[in-house]
C-alpha cells in the first residue's frame, strides 16, 4: 500500500545513523521522511504482521519485518 513506508524501512535497514535518529525521535524522523499519518501509526504499532500488510505489494519479495528496540 505505501511505497514511501517501504522505502523508509529499507533506508532504516541500511543506514545506522537514520536508525539512531529513529530510535531517539521516531515521530521527527518519520515527519522528515514525509510519511503519512497512516504510515506512522502502522510503523509505531511495532506489529510485524500489520506492517507487512500495510506495505502490501510495495514490500520487497520475501520481505521480513524485524523490529529491534
Amino acid at each position: 500500500m505505501s511505497k514511501q513506508a517501504a522505502n523508509f524501512l529499507a533506508e532504516l535497514s541500511q543506514d545506522h545513523q537514520k536508525r539512531q535518529s529513529f530510535k531517539a525521535d521516531p515521530d521527527g524522523t518519520m515527519d522528515k521522511a514525509g510519511l503519512s499519518e497512516a504510515d506512522k501509526q502502522v510503523l509505531k504499532s511495532g506489529d510485524p504482521d500489520k506492517i507487512r500488510k500495510h506495505l502490501g505489494e510495495n514490500g520487497p519479495p520475501g520481505c521480513m519485518v524485524i523490529l529491534i528496540a
